[in-house]
């Protein structure tokens, strides 16, 4: 798991930009210091800057969130709200992360990792 997040933005939605759009698909870093209006799915990280804001559903693998979500978030890895950062919407993430002072309000699900052979017993029986 990944805990602190690249400067390396495949791409970037800069400070005083808003894009309307339907879906926002892509692979690597995305990162957000304007707005963005639509879904967001990214096969990587999105951070979400202080100035930063985003109204629609997101699927990623790790979020970094230090401005504002409007939507429901979904990550395969992390979700890190800073402490400027606001979410409100339903969240399900591996692990989530929430600095002091940061606003969250919704609903929220881990999911469940579950490890094959959690007591070693294959290992065990390798031996023999």
């Amino acid at each position: 798991m990944k805990k602190k997040y690249t400067d390396n933005a495949s791409a970037v939605i800069g400070k005083g930009i808003r894009i309307d759009a339907g879906l926002l698909i892509g692979k690597g870093v995305v990162r957000v210091e304007g707005e963005y209006y639509g879904d967001i799915k990214i096969d990587g990280e999105l951070i979400v800057e202080k100035a930063g804001q985003i109204h629609g559903n997101i699927l990623t693998g790790s979020a970094y969130i230090s401005g504002s979500i409007i939507g429901n978030i979904k990550c395969t890895d992390l979700l890190h709200i800073r402490t400027t950062g606001a979410v409100k919407g339903d969240l399900e993430c591996d692990a989530i992360l929430m600095d002091e002072g940061a606003l969250f309000m919704g609903y929220s699900k881990m999911n469940e990792r579950i490890e094959s052979d959690p007591l070693g017993i294959e290992d065990m029986l390798d031996d023999d």
